[in-house]
């Protein structure tokens, strides 16, 4: 058997971070039967305190922030940790991986091969990653190291990068990316060609995956994220009276809308019942990025409010599936909300983005 080691961010307490970290395991042991897949149970220290420990949010952002004193509080007085604790028997549970690692224990664990990504993980600037020189395949115990569908997320061009990146990168096998800011910082940090992917989730067939379950409501819209602009929340919530449909939030990061008819709570369910209220809804008005890939998976109208930070990251992605018009322009929430999808035309472009993924991973592993 190939020992295969799939290092990305363990143990987040994120649906989107999940399913992509899922979905990559399920898409590399499906290649070879003789793949021994894994993924690597480590998560730099300082990240993991971000969503398991009180945090001071000054260290992380670099100034005084009223959100510091807020996030103490809910941890202290709201049992926050309790609410996002289940996450970390989600990923042991359906998610086959390594005993767990640290610092110390990584760099002796031997690997065939390992595949970084995919999601932000090479977002050097970022300080709660701590600078983790593993993300870029530093110190680690194998000689084939690739990246898949690794992201620089906010980085911008000609943003100078620590030297440990450009070590990193200059050791990787191949290297493949999720963006098209990310191909051209590879290019500019090292002078190497990288090649687009897919994100995992793209990979992996959730529309008939065992794991998600139905859902007891119907004709419902999902709302997934934490910044809505407020004209598109007031057609939300017309449209619903409108066309008669429930507004249930999907909690992100402690979000409750009190203009939503329900409010779920990270804690009441697990990534596959998350998916399939995304699965079975009439209509998700999203503003994250992983909201946007199982709103395009399971070809559902989609109102989306686009913020910077998740523009950097679907970019790439919106204009390869000429989606600019609907996702990016302005428009009312009801002309976004009944907007005639061609899903024969995305389906075909993901199709085609697939393939040369899977051939990606198969051609380095």
């Amino acid at each position: 058997m190939k020992k295969i080691g799939i290092l990305t961010f363990w143990n987040v307490p994120n649906y989107g971070t999940f399913l992509q970290a899922y979905a990559l395991q399920k898409a590399i042991a499906y290649l070879d039967v003789n793949f021994d897949v894994k993924q690597i149970a480590y998560l730099e220290p300082t990240h993991y305190r971000q969503y398991y420990a009180i945090n001071n949010a000054k260290f992380h952002y670099g100034i005084i922030d009223p959100r510091t004193y807020v996030n103490i509080a809910k941890r202290l007085f709201s049992k926050k940790i309790k609410e996002l604790k289940p996450f970390l028997t989600y990923y042991k549970d359906f998610i086959p991986c390594t005993k767990p690692l640290t610092k110390r224990s990584l760099p002796t664990e031997y690997f065939d091969s390992v595949v970084l990504g995919s999601d932000i993980i090479w977002d050097y600037s970022i300080r709660f990653f701590n600078n983790d020189e593993f993300l870029f395949g530093n110190n680690l115990n194998c000689k084939n190291i690739l990246s898949y569908a690794a992201s620089f997320g906010t980085v911008k061009p000609k943003q100078s990068c620590p030297e440990y990146v450009r070590t990193g990168l200059n050791n990787l096998s191949a290297i493949s990316v999720r963006d098209e800011n990310s191909k051209n910082l590879v290019n500019q940090y090292v002078g190497k060609n990288s090649i687009i992917v897919c994100d995992p989730t793209i990979l992996w067939d959730f529309r008939n995956d065992e794991n998600i379950p139905q859902v007891k409501e119907s004709k419902y819209i999902i709302v997934y994220g934490s910044d809505f602009r407020q004209e598109l929340i007031k057609g939300c919530i017309d449209y619903a009276k409108k066309n008669n449909l429930q507004i249930i939030c999907l909690d992100s990061l402690d979000d409750t809308f009190d203009w939503c008819d329900k409010n779920i709570k990270q804690n009441e369910l697990n990534p596959f019942q998350w998916l399939a209220y995304f699965k079975h809804a009439e209509r998700i008005f999203t503003c994250t990025y992983h909201g946007l890939m199982f709103s395009l998976i399971f070809n559902k109208k989609t109102v989306f409010s686009p913020t910077q930070f998740i523009m950097d990251k679907a970019s790439s992605l919106i204009d390869y599936l000429d989606l600019r018009p609907v996702l990016v322009n302005f428009n009312t929430f009801e002309e976004k909300a009944d907007w005639e999808w061609d899903y024969d035309k995305i389906n075909a472009k993901f199709d085609t983005l697939k393939q040369s993924s899977l051939q990606f991973l198969r051609d380095n592993l």
